[in-house]
């Protein structure tokens, strides 16, 4: 897997807010921006479900939805690409849509003039980005993996159907890359405190150096993590912005 020299992580919508006055909805969605050699490679993960909530919060965070490259949807619940047909009506030119699976929601991309990548299998879809591909049987779900020079993996999951542990394994399988730097987005399977604790003492074997749970993970799961964690969790709702 190739490398960027940086990323930027902006939390568009979340079920939290972190900035004060965005809107806060049960949903997720992260605007990606990639640099390297000078040049800037901006994506949209997810698009959460209410089209508003997105709205507001891109123009509060100085976001550009039209000027992005590339749109990656975790997996196909509402709440994570109920967005898609009207985000894909601002979005200019041609635009790939990478999406874990086939669905009635393809037919929609291609109505808008986008095009529908399907990520069953892993591709790296530009220089440093990655797909994992259908990472479990049962709900295709797939996850966005970044290679940060000097640093490694950043990963990036919607709503972590698979389990987070199953997600880095993946990633480190299919990226060749076996240092995980960050993981951000939802840890689905983590509700009470006790699990929290078990995954936390699994990254931290892992020596993932940043973890930023947010949609989908439950609040007694995060007070585990953060005890665990300590500096290496990092608080995430609508309108964190990550640099790494």
């Amino acid at each position: 897997m190739n490398e960027v020299d940086s990323v930027r992580v902006i939390t568009l919508v979340d079920n939290n807010i972190w900035k004060k006055g965005l809107a806060s909805i049960w949903g997720l969605s992260f605007y990606v921006e990639t640099y390297k050699n000078g040049k800037t490679y901006p994506l949209l993960m997810d698009t959460a479900g209410s089209f508003n909530s997105l709205l507001k919060n891109s123009i509060e965070l100085n976001v550009d939805i039209g000027n992005v490259k590339s749109v990656f949807i975790s997996h196909w619940h509402g709440d994570h690409c109920g967005d898609l047909s009207h985000i894909l009506n601002l979005v200019k030119g041609v635009t790939p849509v990478y999406v874990p699976s086939y669905n009635v929601e393809v037919k929609r991309i291609k109505k808008t003039g986008a095009v529908a990548k399907i990520c069953d299998r892993p591709i790296e879809f530009e220089e440093g980005i990655m797909s994992t591909g259908k990472v479990t049987e049962g709900l295709s779900e797939h996850s966005l993996l970044i290679n940060v020079k000097g640093k490694g993996l950043v990963v990036l999951s919607g709503c972590g159907h698979p389990g987070i542990t199953k997600i880095l394994k993946r990633a480190q399988k299919v990226s060749g890359i076996n240092k995980v730097h960050a993981v951000i987005g939802g840890f689905h399977s983590v509700s009470s405190e006790f699990d929290g604790v078990v995954l936390a003492n699994f990254l931290g074997e892992m020596d993932v150096k940043l973890v930023s749970p947010c949609h989908c993970t439950g609040d007694n799961a995060r007070r585990g993590l953060e005890k665990i964690l300590r500096k290496r969790y990092v608080r995430n709702g609508s309108g964190r912005i990550i640099s790494i």
